[in-house]
Parts: C-alpha cells; sequence; structure tokens
C-alpha cells in the first residue's frame, strides 16, 4: 500500500497573497463517459436515457420471446445467449454461442434462421443464425448501434432501428444483396420499426412534434407515398416494441397509460372515427417485448417481478418470465421453463460472503467466466457501469450460478470501507465449486460517529425492474450504505410519479439498525434546477413545473418557496445534480444549471448542494459552490448519485455518498438529516476524509485573529487508487500532494491568517474499476476561519452571481410561460431579493477594504 505523508509551513503570503494558480483537471471527463460511443451523436443531450432505456438489457431470466413459424417454439434471451423452449413450457435449449451478449431475436418466416442483436465491444450488430448449421453471420458492420432486427414477410430483407446517420432511423438489410439501406430517415429519433404484412409500410415509434425528451408516439410509414402519418400519439419511453399481427390489421405496443407498463392493441390503420386502444393485461407487474403467435391470435411477452413462487432476496426474484395472453385478453399463462440445456461444457459455483464474525454479508458481486463474458444467478438483476463498462450484481451473501467450464474470476465489493476480494477458480464439467468468502471492514465509520448516506436515489425511474422499499434497503446493504433517500418523482416529461404509494412520511420499518430506508421527493422544476427535499412529513406537489406542454408549464412558484415550504414541515432541501463540465470555467459559462441555486444561498432558505453527483461535473459544481462559501452562504456539500435503481445499466446506490458526523453510537434519521445540513460530512465516491484545523472539524467555525498560525491536518484513505490531496482555501488550491496511485495521504501544513475565509480538503483520482463515476472524487467541507469578527465577503464572487442573476432575470422576462402576470413578478422579486444581498456586499467591500481575494 502506497502511503504519502507530507509535512511543510506555508506562509501568509502563499495563502493568501499569491494562491497556487488553479490546477490542470482536464485527465478527468465529465459526465456520461463509456457506455456506447455512438451514442455521443445520435442521442444527443438524450444519451442518458437512450442509453439507459433503449439498448436491451442482459437478463438472468427470459426475456425477448419470439414466435417460431409453426407455433411451437419461443426463441427468447437469457444470460447473453439466444435460447428456444417449446410454447407449453420445458427445458430450454441454447442456440448461439458467438461473441458479445445476443439478444432481441426474431424467427425468419421460414423457420431455418434467427436474426438477433449482439452487443460486442460496446456496439450492437445485426447477427442471423442459421439454425441447421449453427453458423452465426454478421451481416451489420459499422461502428453504431443497430437493433431490434424484423423480417419481412417474405424472408428477403431484415429492418433494423441504427443510428449510422447520426440519428437513430430505419434501415434494412437485403439478404440477397448483402446491403443495407436507409427506410424512414429524419432528425426525430424513429425506432423500433415493424413491417405491416407484406405492403411495404411499417409502424414505428418517432418523436416527430414532441419534445426533446422521451421516445415518441406511435407512426405508420406509407412506402408509395414515402411519408409518416401519426397512429397514436403516445408517450412510449422506449419500451413501445410495437409488433404487427401477421395479417397486418393489429399493432401490439407497451405503454404506461394505466401506471405501470401494459399490453395494448390498436388497428394499424386509422379510421374517419379516429382509434382507440384496447388493453390486454391489467397488473401491477410491467409487461415487456410483445410477439405475435404466427396464427395472430396469441401474444408472447414477458413480465418482471419474476415468477410466483420465488422469494426475493437482495436482487434474487427481481427478474422476468414468459407469459402467453390471447388477442382477446384474459389471464395470461406462464411459460414454465424447467432448466436449461447449455450447448457448452458447464459446471456451478456456489459462493458464501462473511465477515470476520461469520454473519452473512450481502454484497457487490462481479462474477467473469472462462469465456470473458459475466454470469449471473437466476432471476438476479444483472447490471452494468458505462464508465467501465463492468457487468455487477448483488447477493444477500449467498449465491449459485451456472458457468462454462474453465478459469473463472469472482470479485466481492462492498462499500468503501470493505477490502474487495478477487479469487480466481477453474469450472469443472458438470461439478460444482464451493467458494468462502470473508470480507476484511479496513476502518468502520460508525463505529466513530460516520454515517454514509446518498441524498438522491430513484428506486423506480421507468426501467425494466420495478423496485420495492426492501429491494432498495438490500441494495443500500449490499453497499454498506447507513441512509438511502428514495426520491418520489415524476418520470421525466410526463404526469407518471413513480412511487407515490411507498410515502410514509418518515422511514420504512424494519429490523436493520444499520440501514434506514426514507422515501422523500425529487422536485422536479425544469428551469431553476431540480430539489431533494428530505425528512418530508408531507409531498410538495406539483411534483414539478416548467415542463412545456403541460398543465405545469409555468415557471411558479420560485425554489425558494418551496424550500419554506419544506422548513414548515421540519424538512430540508437543496440542489441536485446542479452543474457540467462546463462550468469548470464559469465565467465562461455563465448562469445554466441551477439558476436559481445562488438565490436560495444567499437567502438561507437552500440547506445544502449535491457538490456529488454522477450526471453532474463535480469540479464544475466545486466551482459554483466556492464562490458562494465566499459570499458568506454556509452551504454544505453534500453528495447524491441520482441511481435509478430499476434500470441495469446504471451505477449502484451509494456510489457517491456523505458521510455525516453526528457523534452517536446508533443512527438517527433526525440527527443525521440535521448534521448533514451543519456541514459535519464529507463528499466521497470512494476516499475517506478526515481534517482539522486547529481543533476544528468540518462544518465549524474557528474564531482567530489576523496573523495567528493554524495548524491544518488532513488524510486521504481509500480502497481506490487516488492522484492526489489538495488543500483548497477560498476557492483556491493552496497546496497539492501528488501521489499517484496512494491508498493513504496525509498532510500537515502550518497557515498563518490574514483574512476570514476557510479551509477544506479535496481528493481527486482517476476513473477505475469499482469506483462507478467518471472519476475519484471526495471533498470536505469547509472549516470556517473568521478572523476579528469579519464576515466572509468576496467583491468579485458577489459581482459574478449579480450578472448572473440579471441575466436568469431578463431570460425569464422574456417569457411566455406564465399562467398569471403577479406569479412572473413574485418569482422575478424572489431573484431581485438575493441580488440586493450580492450588490449590499460589493457596496460595503467598496467602503470597507477588498474583503477575501479571489
Amino acid at each position: 500500500m502506497k502511503i504519502f505523508r507530507h509535512i511543510l509551513c506555508v506562509s501568509a503570503l502563499l495563502l493568501i497573497a499569491n494562491p497556487v494558480s488553479a490546477q490542470d483537471t482536464s485527465e478527468y471527463p465529465g459526465p456520461f463517459p463509456g457506455g456506447y460511443p455512438s451514442l455521443n451523436t445520435s442521442a444527443g443531450s438524450g444519451k442518458m436515457y437512450m442509453e439507459s432505456y433503449f439498448p436491451p438489457p442482459v437478463t438472468a431470466s427470459p426475456t425477448y420471446p419470439s414466435w417460431s413459424p409453426d407455433g411451437e417454439s419461443l426463441a427468447f434471451a437469457y444470460q447473453g445467449r439466444i435460447w428456444v423452449v417449446p410454447v407449453e413450457g420445458g427445458v430450454a435449449r441454447q442456440l448461439t454461442t458467438g461473441p458479445g451478449y445476443h439478444s432481441q431475436p426474431t424467427w425468419s418466416p421460414d423457420g431455418q434462421s434467427v436474426a438477433y442483436a449482439a452487443d460486442v465491444d460496446r456496439n450492437f450488430d445485426i447477427y442471423v443464425l442459421d439454425l441447421a448449421s449453427g453458423v452465426e453471420r454478421r451481416i451489420t458492420r459499422d461502428p453504431y448501434l443497430d437493433l431490434r432486427p424484423r423480417w419481412s414477410s417474405d424472408g428477403s430483407q431484415i429492418l433494423f432501428t441504427t443510428a449510422r446517420s447520426g440519428t437513430f432511423d430505419l434501415w434494412a438489410y437485403n439478404l440477397e444483396i448483402e446491403m443495407a439501406s436507409p427506410v424512414v430517415t429524419s432528425n426525430q429519433a424513429n425506432t423500433a420499426g415493424d413491417w405491416i404484412g407484406d405492403s411495404g409500410d411499417l409502424v414505428f415509434v418517432s418523436r416527430r412534434g414532441e419534445a426533446a425528451l422521451g421516445s415518441g408516439s406511435l407512426w405508420r410509414w406509407s412506402s408509395s407515398m414515402s411519408r409518416a402519418e401519426l397512429l397514436l400519439r403516445v408517450e412510449t419511453n422506449y419500451q413501445a416494441a410495437p409488433v404487427v399481427a401477421p395479417h397486418g390489421g393489429a399493432v401490439a405496443y407497451i405503454t404506461d397509460a394505466s401506471g405501470s407498463n401494459d399490453l395494448y392493441l390498436v388497428p394499424s390503420q386509422k379510421s374517419a372515427r379516429g382509434i382507440q386502444p384496447v388493453r390486454l393485461t391489467h397488473t401491477r407487474e410491467d409487461e415487456y417485448f410483445p410477439a405475435w403467435s404466427p396464427d395472430g391470435e396469441q401474444l408472447a411477452f414477458a413480465r418482471n417481478g419474476g415468477t410466483p413462487d420465488q422469494e426475493r432476496t437482495a436482487d434474487h426474484g427481481m427478474g422476468f418470465a414468459l407469459y402467453t395472453v390471447s388477442r382477446g385478453g384474459g389471464a395470461a399463462r406462464q411459460v414454465r421453463i424447467e432448466d436449461y440445456a447449455w450447448s457448452e461444457p458447464t459446471g456451478s459455483v456456489r459462493v458464501h460472503v462473511s465477515s470476520s464474525n461469520g454473519e452473512l454479508l450481502p454484497s457487490r458481486i462481479y462474477l467473469q467466466g472462462s469465456d470473458g463474458r459475466s454470469y449471473f444467478p437466476d432471476s438476479s438483476f444483472p447490471r452494468v457501469v458505462s464508465v467501465t463498462e463492468d457487468y455487477y450484481f448483488h447477493t444477500d451473501g449467498s449465491f449459485s450460478v451456472n458457468m462454462p467450464v474453465g478459469e473463472a474470476t469472482l470479485e466481492v465489493w462492498r462499500g468503501f470501507e470493505y477490502e474487495p476480494v478477487k479469487r480466481t477458480f477453474d469450472i469443472q464439467p458438470g461439478e460444482w465449486t464451493s467458494i468462502e468468502v470473508e470480507m476484511n471492514r479496513w476502518i468502520d465509520m460508525a463505529s466513530e460517529g460516520w454515517y454514509s448516506g446518498d441524498n438522491h436515489i430513484h428506486p423506480n425511474y421507468g426501467g425494466h425492474y420495478f423496485v420495492q422499499p426492501m429491494d432498495l434497503r438490500n441494495k443500500a446493504q449490499a453497499e454498506d450504505l447507513n441512509v438511502a433517500n428514495g426520491m418520489i418523482a415524476n418520470y421525466w416529461g410526463n404526469s407518471r410519479v413513480e412511487d407515490l404509494e411507498h410515502f410514509l412520511g418518515h422511514p420504512h420499518p424494519h429490523d436493520d439498525s444499520e440501514t434506514i430506508v426514507y422515501y422523500n421527493e425529487e422536485y422536479r422544476p425544469s428551469y431553476f434546477a431540480h430539489l431533494s427535499l428530505l425528512n418530508l412529513v408531507e409531498l410538495i406537489t406539483p411534483f414539478y413545473i416548467g415542463s412545456v406542454g403541460t398543465a405545469h408549464q409555468s415557471l411558479y412558484p420560485d425554489n425558494a418557496t418551496v424550500l419554506r415550504q419544506v422548513h414548515e414541515q421540519g424538512g430540508i432541501g437543496g440542489y441536485v445534480h446542479p452543474f457540467g463540465l462546463n462550468h469548470r470555467d464559469p465565467e465562461a459559462a455563465g448562469p445554466g444549471g441551477a439558476r436559481e441555486l445562488p438565490v436560495d444561498a444567499i437567502l438561507g432558505v437552500a440547506d445544502f448542494v449535491d457538490v456529488s453527483c454522477i450526471w453532474s461535473d463535480e469540479l464544475g459544481t466545486a466551482e459554483i459552490w466556492y464562490r458562494l462559501l465566499n459570499t458568506g452562504s454556509r452551504i454544505p456539500a453534500t453528495a447524491g448519485t441520482d441511481a435509478m435503481s430499476d434500470i441495469w445499466r446504471h451505477p449502484a446506490v451509494g456510489t457517491t455518498r456523505s458521510y455525516v458526523y453526528t457523534g452517536e453510537e446508533e443512527l438517527d434519521y433526525d440527527q443525521w438529516a440535521d448534521a448533514m445540513a451543519a456541514g459535519r460530512a464529507f463528499v466521497t465516491s470512494g476516499p475517506i476524509l478526515s481534517l482539522d484545523v486547529s481543533g476544528k472539524g468540518m462544518g465549524e467555525e474557528l474564531e482567530v485573529s489576523k496573523g495567528d498560525v493554524l495548524e491544518v491536518s488532513a488524510t486521504a484513505r481509500s480502497i481506490f487508487d487516488m492522484d492526489r490531496i489538495e488543500i483548497i482555501q477560498n476557492g483556491k488550491v493552496v497546496h497539492t500532494v501528488q501521489a499517484s496511485g496512494a491508498k493513504t495521504i496525509e498532510v500537515d501544513l502550518e497557515v498563518s491568517v490574514e483574512s476570514s475565509g476557510w479551509i477544506a480538503v479535496r481528493v481527486l483520482g482517476p476513473t477505475q474499476h469499482g469506483a462507478m463515476d467518471s472519476y475519484l472524487f471526495a471533498h470536505t467541507n469547509p472549516v470556517y476561519v473568521i478572523a476579528d469578527e469579519e464576515p466572509i465577503q468576496s467583491r468579485s464572487d458577489a459581482a459574478f452571481f449579480v450578472r448572473w442573476i440579471d441575466e436568469t432575470v431578463d431570460d425569464m422576462r422574456g417569457m411566455d410561460r406564465w399562467d398569471d402576470p403577479a406569479h412572473k413578478e413574485q418569482v422575478i422579486s424572489t431573484f431581485e431579493q438575493g441580488r440586493r444581498l450580492y450588490q449590499a456586499q460589493i457596496e460595503e467591500l467598496d467602503r470597507s477594504g477588498p474583503g477575501l481575494k479571489r
């Protein structure tokens, strides 16, 4: 283990008069790295959503059924392979063996082939399996996503969705001439197409004429007229998967119009009297991936929630089961899979994870087979981190998996306080291998009064899985997270509110004294920036404002009004995912992101700001936070992952978290929230930090006289490789210890005080396996240094926020998104209150002195 210890004296001249110039941080990427490279251009600002919902997930249970032309069998995807099972149920047989992860099978009309999409090295292409020979042939070869193959009725073409033209369009591959050509193109996300009989017409999903977010409505493409006609206006959230009946008269699709994803039918052609959908399924679980029987009388689909007889533990029991239902509706029948007959030699591994005292230990698992693929327990929830493309799952501490023979690799992780364990072992054909893993806790923060928490978790957000409160608790336990704040929120761009039924107005009851699950709220105004509202007794409504085209498109009320309502019920609220990469140079970026944050900070109504979040940039957000601190706002830094826990391509809860010091032996939510709002905390995506400034810790105030010498001690310890530790004073890096690859860094400084200000510690590190953010980041809250009772003030930073507010107010005055002119003036009045406080600071410093230097 690398340990760096650095001791020196720093003069007042260095710390106050000549702070070190801003350090180069270009090696640390902004949010959204990794994943599918082609989505960087084709999905634009919607990359996060497109990547989360559109590519087919790798599953440990059956999905994407496709009916054989003789009506006897269903092809489906499972464990990254294509399989086939009798429609009446039985033993499933493996069909594909090639590289990558295979999904979305579709049977050729003659029954001789199966086309499918394969993800190889972060890119999907279309493949065709010849069932007689077993040969798997790749038919598309480009660096863009090619997905959802659909055979034409004569078997001569395969329609697919592709990103190759810079946006999503529909192309067709001609098997005779072995060439693909565009069919439906535009800059409006044309996806999920299917042929209408032998007409050459299509049904597809498109965002034509709709808001930027969302996947769009159902459209019909006329091949003879080369134009599209709206079939049904409905937001489909990337799950519609429309499929046309064999004779072309009806379209089956999925929508959440009824509150959960259900199977619906509509005609494939509009009549003069319009179109009326018919609902076929009526369950709280979600239905996905519909497929017609060859006679057009039945539909196969996958339903989440596992099978009725499965117990849910950790991620187990969250998978899918295949069903069939009559096109007339009624009860669905499960296609029961008795076993899986692998075409490759396999064996099984049984793993038991425990603590040093022998107790079963929930944990995160990475499990890779001899073929380089990841493997998962049946009916578990496989997930992948886009930053590193690492597949993982959670366990309650005991699981078993069937895998190909040969050398396999197991990794066990549990939050930041346990040393990860890596084992290699051999899988023998037809045999069981048992592995016992004992994890070592290298530090016990709770025993020292520090409790970790994540301010921003979406248990459900339109993903393929349904996460219940006990599932969220299990995930938190597996990540050694003490406090999990689940966010009740509307589902981006529509009125669906997720997890409303789970709100209690207090933490969920359970028998675990080390884990608290509390369903709170993300309030989501599109213009002012989103808020995390915690410790709520009652929900704040409406759940969102500023959404164009809805009844809540007005920009009223402002966030300050909402935050005061939260305070009235004893709660706290703050800003989430505030700023992006461009705010590393805030002068160039100007207002944007969390537009109202500077106002609410100076007014004292914002209780915290999530400086650390996977969907915003920590370094960019920190630059704005530093300016707020410099103008006297003691708004603490907090952390919220913004993890969508029902989505397969997402990091885990607690990827970034706040460690909050309550000083108590037992975890209490009220004490935790109060201490966090008081700044007695640090944020981290891995490193464990400490900071002492002449006996004062994070969030505390130190009263001194000018010329006093302060002793500054800081440590960073981590299971991850760190690059450097930085001492930050008044927003500037005043001292750096470069320590590439270090697991422990210690710094001791002596600092002479010349003015009031603040001191904090920041740690940076590279993107790496096990850490799920784009770079390693940790930051303490400041120790506030008050010299001769002078306030912390900065003319340049106050002037920055005056300009910020002026630009925002000018922008709002030009908007017509107000239900009442009085609302407009009330919101602008709030911003002007904040402006007056910043302007007063400028005027005071013009009279009395320079204040804090920036």
